[in-house]
C-alpha cells in the first residue's frame, strides 16, 4: 500500500504547494477532522457523444437547455471548497471540451489543488493539451474501453505525458471489459500513465468483475474511487468528496443523483457539513453496492466489517439511495428530473428480478441479448 501511495502521490502532484496541501489534508483527515477533499465538477452537460450508457443521462436529459457552468461561477465555487480542504477538484460534465472557454475555466481553479479533467478524447489535439497545460491542468483522465477504442489516441496520451500532465485511463470494472483493463495497465507501465477503476453501476445485473477488481486495486498504478493516496478502504462520497452539477446541486457523487443541497441557495460549508455529519456515520466500501453478497466479499477482502444495514437498492439505477436511510435530508430536483425519476422506478420495477442480485464473482457477467451495458462514469 505504500508503494501505491507513494506512486500515486508522484503522478498527481504538480507542484510544492499541492504537495504541502495534500500532505496537510492528510493529517487532518487521519486526525478526524472534518475536511473536504475533493471536488467533481460538471462544468456542462453538453456533449458531442450521445452514449447509450452515460452516468449522467438522467442529468443531462432533465434540463431543456443544458446551460454551462459560468467561470465566475467555478471561481467561486472553487474558493469555498478551497476553504473547506479541497486538494482535488475534477472537472467533467458532459464532455468539458466543447466549452471554447475551457482554458478559462482550468485557469479559473486555485493553482496548489491538483486539478484534473475527464474527457472521451474526441476533441483533445496537441494544441488543446498546450492550453490546458498552461491553464494549470494536472492530470487528464481518460476514458477507455470498447466504446472509446476509436476515439482514444496514445500517441496523444504520451503527449500530455511529455508536457507534464499525468494521463489515466478511466474503466468501468465488469468483466467484458477484462481485456481492455488488461491492456489499460500494459500501457500504463509502458508509457507511465495510471488506471482508475471505477465501481460500475448496477444495471441490467451487470455487475462487478470482482475477481479481477481485488487482483490488481492495490496495484501502484491503479486508482479508485476512494481519494487516490489516501491509502483507505471506505468510500470518500459525502464525507471527503462531493460532486456538484453545472447548476449547482450538491450531491455525493456523479453516479448517485440524490441532491443535498443547491450552492445558490446557501453556502457549500453548510451543505458540506450536513452531509458529512450524515455520511461519517456509514461506512462503505463503495456506496454505489446494492449486492450483499459483494459487500460481504469486498468485507472478507479489505479486512473490515462495515454493516450492510444500509445498503444501497436498486429501484433506480440513477440513485441507489431511494428508499433508504441516506436520503434523510435530501431535496427534490427539477420537475423534469422528478418525472423522469418516477418513469424509471415504474420501468425497473415491472423488469427487476426478485432478489437485489448477484456479484460479478458469481456468474460469467456477460449481457442477455437485449441487456445495456453498465452505465460509465466519468471519474474521480
Amino acid at each position: 500500500m505504500l508503494r501505491k501511495a507513494i506512486k500515486q502521490f508522484k503522478l498527481g502532484v504538480k507542484n510544492p504547494a499541492q504537495a504541502a496541501r495534500v500532505l496537510a489534508s492528510e493529517a487532518k483527515m487521519r486526525a478526524g477532522i472534518r475536511t473536504l477533499r475533493s471536488v467533481e465538477m460538471a462544468v456542462t452537460w453538453i456533449c458531442n457523444l450521445d452514449c447509450d450508457f452515460c452516468y449522467a443521462e438522467d442529468l443531462m436529459h432533465a434540463q431543456k437547455k443544458p446551460p454551462h457552468m459560468p467561470v465566475d461561477e467555478v471561481r467561486r465555487i472553487t474558493k469555498e471548497a478551497h476553504d473547506l480542504g479541497m486538494i482535488h477538484i475534477n472537472v467533467t460534465g458532459g464532455e468539458p471540451l466543447v466549452r471554447k472557454d475551457i482554458f478559462e475555466v482550468v485557469d479559473a481553479i486555485p493553482k496548489d489543488v491538483v486539478i484534473s479533467l475527464v474527457t472521451n478524447s474526441t476533441l483533445l489535439t496537441k494544441e488543446k493539451v498546450d492550453g490546458l497545460k498552461a491553464a494549470g491542468l494536472s492530470t487528464i483522465q481518460m476514458s477507455y474501453g470498447d466504446y472509446y477504442l476509436k476515439s482514444f489516441k496514445r500517441d496523444l496520451a504520451r503527449y500530455c505525458v511529455e508536457q507534464g500532465i499525468s494521463v489515466t485511463l478511466s474503466v468501468v470494472n465488469i468483466l467484458s471489459e477484462r481485456a481492455n483493463i488488461e491492456h489499460a495497465f500494459k500501457m500504463a507501465e509502458e508509457d507511465d500513465f495510471s488506471v482508475l477503476f471505477n465501481y460500475p453501476m448496477i444495471y441490467k445485473d451487470i455487475d462487478l468483475d470482482s475477481e479481477y477488481y481485488w487482483k490488481m486495486r492495490y496495484h501502484p498504478r491503479c486508482r479508485e474511487d476512494n481519494m487516490f493516496w489516501s491509502g483507505k478502504d471506505r468510500c470518500p462520497a459525502g464525507t471527503h468528496k462531493v460532486y456538484v452539477t453545472n447548476d449547482g446541486d450538491v450531491m455525493t457523487c456523479d453516479r448517485i443523483h440524490a441532491i443535498y443541497g443547491n450552492l445558490n441557495e446557501e453556502p457549500l460549508a453548510d451543505i458540506h457539513k450536513r452531509m458529512y455529519e450524515q455520511f461519517i456515520k456509514h461506512k462503505s466500501f463503495c456506496l454505489l453496492e446494492t449486492c450483499p453478497d459483494q459487500w460481504r466479499e469486498n468485507n472478507q477482502r479489505s479486512g473490515h466489517n462495515y454493516s450492510p444495514e444500509l445498503l444501497g437498492t436498486r429501484s433506480d439505477p440513477f440513485n441507489v439511495f431511494e428508499g433508504t436511510q441516506l436520503m434523510n435530508g435530501s431535496v427534490e430536483g427539477s420537475t423534469m428530473a422528478k418525472e423522469m425519476h418516477a418513469a424509471r422506478v415504474g420501468k425497473t420495477d415491472d423488469d427487476a428480478p426478485a432478489e437485489n442480485g448477484t456479484n460479478g464473482a458469481e456468474t460469467d457477467g456477460t449481457p442477455a441479448p437485449d441487456a445495456e451495458p453498465s452505465r460509465a462514469p466519468s471519474s474521480h
